[in-house]
């Protein structure tokens, strides 16, 4: 019925726009998300308002780092290594949402499992606002690093 009445108020030109506005968007934190060397999206190739990434500590090589841990077994512990890492920035970044601050975003534990069995975990952005633009996707980018950091530095006084 909601599908139905949004089709009735907007009509199709309506959705059309609507979510054009959240591909547009996404797809600028696609390409911001690629300009920074710790951070690299995952279903790059996929066209829709589902953004999928990993972040990695300072001095990981994002180009290659996902096809090692993706295909070789080799790489298995630096896997779970870089998973508790990212399940570390989300955390940060959603304390900070819980408490008023940054963004919300999402993870899932296994986007997509290894060759070798292991799950590969992704930080999620979803955008579905008609008023997401691209000042906000720079937000979240900022948001993301800021995390990275904070994540990165209490790692190093450990």
């Amino acid at each position: 019925m909601a599908a139905l009445a949004n089709l009735s108020l907007f009509g199709k030109q309506g959705l059309r726009v609507l979510l054009g506005n959240a591909v547009g968007a996404a797809e600028a934190l696609r390409e911001q998300l690629e300009a920074h060397p710790n951070l690299t999206v995952l279903n790059g190739e996929n066209v829709g308002p589902v953004t999928l990434f990993r972040v990695y500590p300072p001095g990981v090589d994002t180009f290659t780092v996902k096809q090692r841990e993706r295909h070789n077994p080799e790489h298995r512990e630096q896997l779970l290594e870089h998973n508790a890492f990212n399940r570390r920035v989300f955390n940060r970044i959603h304390d900070d949402a819980m408490a008023g601050h940054g963004v919300a975003l999402s993870m899932t534990d296994c986007y997509r499992t290894t060759d070798y069995g292991e799950p590969i975990s992704a930080l999620k952005s979803y955008v579905l606002s008609p008023f997401a633009d691209e000042a906000q996707m720079t937000a979240i980018v900022a948001h993301v690093l800021q995390a990275l950091e904070a994540v990165h530095a209490e790692g190093e006084k450990r």
